[in-house]
């Protein structure tokens, strides 16, 4: 197995949350020594398609001893004959005797989902199942919080301002947030509604929000990528140079034995060793794995950033990368990662992701906020950015610019391996 850990990848601590639980497990069933588990897909149970949902499980230990479990979670999408993809997640729990807690987790649902199975088990064993119900929309609703009086028009759903996640990706399966006048909204929830707007998740009324900014598009994506792209050995090179070389030392030895001048076969020699000395610098070393991340923040947004990952390669494997992360698709096209896997262990919160040879696959979340600093640009009249490697962040802050802003750009490469890292970061900061 590849690893694609590396320590500018956060454990975004939101993206796992365990908190105590009132009410008893929706469909939950009682398993040995009655350890019960139940949940939910989607907002009150209705999973919209195409967006990240949120998987609610909650867990209940009835007997007279500390339950120490590992948690499961497992659904297939798809058909046979279009291919399965299978989406998994482990965490670990500990609850006390009598003790209940709830875990909400950030779960991609796709065309053709079947029923979330969740599993607890310890010791090998397995304590509780159950099968989740699955209710699938493709209209997103508008979230109302805090009143009973929606929009006019189109689904709605009535949300208590509690109810709000603090984790932008769960904002996904609405098409918009409407916020009464007297709602309080606690200040992780509004952190997490202005990143939604700002990167382009979608609108919020009622609250005072910063300005959207487009997603990062794929073409552009797709074009920065092709410069990063993995460099396969130049076997084509290597094996006639080697040629070249052996009937050069094959045809400088005799002079050279006999001390007479062959100064055409002696300079092939010293040619060889400069084409192997500056090949790295002039064409850069052979690499399988390229992984490019593009992350976006904006002074207007104290706690998240935009992250979006992109990852290539030759031969195709299991790639694994720290935090939670989850496929972007775009409407109308196909999942490229085959199985994925959110982990939760010893060594953190990893996502693991097959990837067929050849194909590149796209990433995203929220991060951290980037607050570092870097090469300032200040807009001025008629000024054009222009940074290799920041091209999709500019293309799409880049419209939105007004004279006074300022942009802060930062890169770093590293290699490992054979994987090539590059992350490029920008912040955009409004004038005044």
């Amino acid at each position: 197995m590849r690893r694609f850990a590396g320590s500018w990848f956060p454990i975004l601590g939101c993206a796992f949350v365990a908190v105590a639980a009132a009410c008893g497990p929706a469909g939950s069933r009682v398993g040995v020594a009655q350890v019960r588990v139940g949940g939910e897909l989607g907002w009150q149970g209705q999973a919209v398609v195409g967006e990240v949902n949120p998987l609610t499980i909650t867990v209940e230990n009835g007997t007279s001893s500390v339950l120490s479990a590992t948690l499961r979670a497992e659904q297939r999408v798809g058909s046979g004959w279009r291919g399965q993809v299978t989406q998994r997640l482990r965490a670990p729990v500990l609850l006390a005797p009598g003790g209940r807690t709830r875990f909400v987790f950030p779960w991609p649902v796709e065309a053709g989902s079947e029923p979330v199975i969740v599993v607890v088990e310890a010791g090998g064993a397995e304590l509780a199942r159950a099968t989740l119900s699955l209710r699938l929309s493709v209209e997103k609703p508008v979230a109302v919080v805090g009143s009973l009086a929606g929009p006019s028009s189109g689904p709605a759903m009535v949300l208590a301002p509690e109810d709000l996640p603090e984790d932008p990706l769960l904002l996904g399966p609405f098409s918009g947030v409407w916020v009464a006048p007297t709602a309080v909204v606690a200040a992780a929830a509004r952190d997490a509604l202005q990143a939604w707007v700002a990167f382009g998740g979608g609108a919020v009324q009622g609250l005072p929000m910063p300005t959207g900014i487009p997603s990062l598009r794929d073409d552009d994506l797709r074009q920065a990528l092709r410069q990063h792209g993995p460099r396969p050995p130049p076997v084509g090179l290597l094996v006639g140079g080697t040629l070249l070389y052996l009937i050069a030392v094959g045809y400088a030895l005799v002079p050279l034995s006999r001390r007479s001048s062959s100064w055409g076969a002696v300079l092939v020699l010293p040619v060889f060793m400069a084409v192997a000395l500056f090949y790295p610098v002039l064409f850069g070393l052979p690499h399988d794995v390229s992984s490019v991340e593009y992350s976006m923040s904006s002074d207007k947004v104290a706690q998240f950033c935009l992250e979006t990952l992109a990852v290539t390669s030759h031969r195709g494997g299991v790639w694994e990368v720290r935090g939670w992360w989850v496929e972007r698709v775009v409407p109308g096209s196909q999942r490229v990662g085959r199985d994925v896997s959110w982990l939760w262990d010893s060594a953190g919160l990893r996502t693991v992701v097959q990837v067929d040879p050849g194909q590149t696959l796209f990433l995203f979340r929220y991060g951290t906020a980037w607050l570092g600093s870097g090469k300032e640009e200040t807009v001025g009249p008629g000024t054009l950015i222009e940074e290799r490697g920041f091209a999709p962040l500019l293309a799409a802050v880049g419209p939105l610019l007004q004279e006074g802003d300022r942009v802060v750009l930062d890169s770093t490469a590293e290699r490992r391996g054979g994987v090539a890292w590059h992350v490029y970061r920008l912040r955009w900061e409004r004038r005044g």
